[in-house]
């Protein structure tokens, strides 16, 4: 990625809108016993919605909106989230709609993502996919601290690119690194994703092979809970000519890495969600319904 640190001839990096900020944090309201936006913090062009209320089977969780104002990100951007979830705080947080890369003709983009939950704080955080378009680079860094009795879920998809503009592959790079941690800093796991078309045959064996859409999913819980996940997915979840699917567990077996690729993002997203459901089930013996976007 430093290979393409030079200098920017338009809106340089570091200008006005260049450096978005989101900062949230999340906690129980006490008089209502919902989860509130507590504290926030944001630089353009990130910001967040108000919390939303409507499961009803879990009426004290709050649906986050995390929201664009620039409606992709440009060369020479670096954008900062952080997230953190207090005591027993219930959220679910989403993008507005998909995150795109656009060409660049100098420079990369930088996105660095640090999340926190607390004891008994569950999140179910699904940002829309990841669309690198013609040309661009971008570099994403994500650091989790999940607490050894909370619960976790992650899911990033990304696209081969603007597939209506005809646009497969075309990007130069795109550089994903996660780091999962407990609340004591050992170490859960570590996983990165370096995608390089123009360097590399996705289509061969071993890598992408025929399928387009790449998405990988971090669930992160109690032992005890996991054991109970992996034995669900292996019952309800199968492969199929359209999706591939494949998990391990994390270093002291308190998560679940899983790894998806199928041939149309509508098919990811689905299993995504149905993943979502099981560990909810699971977990807060809850049903799970899919997030309204219009």
């Amino acid at each position: 990625m430093l290979q393409h640190n030079e200098e920017i001839k338009q809106l340089g990096a570091g200008k006005s809108g260049k450096n978005g900020k989101l900062k949230i944090i999340l906690g129980i309201d006490l008089s209502s016993g919902r989860t509130r936006i507590k504290e926030k913090e944001s630089a353009f062009p990130l910001s967040v919605q108000k919390e939303i209320y409507y499961d009803q089977f879990l009426p004290n969780m709050t649906h986050v909106y995390m929201v664009s104002s620039s409606g992709g990100i440009l060369q020479g951007d670096k954008y900062a989230i952080d997230v953190t979830l207090e005591k027993d705080a219930l959220a679910h947080i989403t993008t507005q709609g998909a995150t795109r890369i656009y060409g660049m003709n100098v420079s990369n983009a930088i996105q660095v993502v640090n999340v926190t939950l607390d004891d008994g704080a569950y999140l179910e955080f699904i940002p829309d996919q990841i669309i690198p378009y013609k040309d661009s680079r971008f570099y994403q860094e994500i650091s989790f601290k999940v607490h050894d009795n909370a619960t976790m879920i992650y899911s990033e998809i990304v696209s081969p690119g603007r597939i209506g503009m005809g646009e497969i592959f075309d990007y130069d790079i795109c550089y994903l690194r996660s780091t999962g941690k407990n609340h004591k800093g050992e170490l859960r796991f570590t996983d990165y994703t370096k995608i390089e078309p123009k360097k590399m045959n996705l289509q061969s064996f071993g890598l992408l092979g025929q399928k387009q859409i790449t998405a990988t999913m971090y669930i992160l819980a109690k032992t005890k809970d996991v054991e109970t996940i992996i034995k669900t997915l292996e019952n309800q979840i199968k492969n199929s000519s359209e999706i591939e699917i494949g998990w391990s567990t994390m270093t002291k077996e308190n998560g679940v890495l899983l790894r998806i690729l199928g041939s149309a993002t509508r098919d990811v997203i689905r299993l995504v969600y149905d993943i979502t459901k099981i560990v909810r089930k699971i977990i807060l013996d809850s049903d799970f319904h899919e997030i309204r976007k219009t």
